[in-house]
């Protein structure tokens, strides 16, 4: 697999003048910390793909089993991974909304089917 290289901003990376690719297991975790932040109904040609943050996370009371469940479930349907190794959900649902908002932030570790074990962190 190979795909275009993106940056902290989840913009086409530039190196020399030309985008820069991602290959392998690099691409595996590109792939996943994408399908994470792309949002439910974001995508007008296709309004069922995405993750439900709107729908599932930033709701009040939100239910963080369900929520932790789907979020695996995300992980594992991501093309490349394996074996879902580790998962750390850390959910902060104290805030307002204005001037403390709430966060989430995803850390996990996946086997590939390149063989090689990934991780990282996703915050929304």
């Amino acid at each position: 697999m190979i795909s275009r290289k993106l940056n902290e901003n989840n913009d086409v990376f530039f190196a020399r003048g030309r985008s820069a690719m991602v290959i392998d297991a690099d691409e595996v975790t590109q792939h996943i910390a994408t399908r994470l932040k792309f949002y439910l109904e974001e995508w007008f040609l296709d309004l069922t793909a995405g993750t439900p943050w709107f729908q599932m996370v930033f709701v009040k009371p939100a239910d963080i089993v369900e929520i932790e469940a789907m979020l695996k479930q995300r992980i594992l349907e991501t093309d490349g991974v394996n074996e879902l190794l580790s998962f750390d959900l850390n959910y902060t649902a104290t805030g307002d909304g204005l001037i403390n908002p709430r966060t989430l932030s995803v850390t996990f570790s996946c086997n590939t089917i390149y063989d090689v074990e990934i991780g990282g962190t996703v915050n929304v």
